[in-house]
């Protein structure tokens, strides 16, 4: 992820939370996510365009990314 970050990271915010910590774990709830590791991409009006559990290629990532920023540019 930090690659991702380096390309994207002036035009999408990037936090990272910890599934064995309180807020990580109500994030999990939250978005039902099924396991860990997953990553959520929410839009600017807070609705989750991209999700996906698992350990992925950053490749995947930037395309999850990609369709992010098509949606809420």
């Amino acid at each position: 992820m930090n690659g991702l970050e380096q390309i994207y990271g002036d035009r999408v915010v990037f936090q990272r939370m910890n599934a064995d910590e309180p807020d990580g774990r109500a994030a999990l709830k939250a978005y039902k996510a099924p396991g860990h590791p997953t990553v959520v991409l929410i839009d600017a009006q807070g609705n989750v365009v991209w999700m996906r559990t698992g350990v992925l290629p950053e490749s995947a990532y930037a395309e999850g990314i990609e369709t992010l920023l098509q949606v809420s540019p």
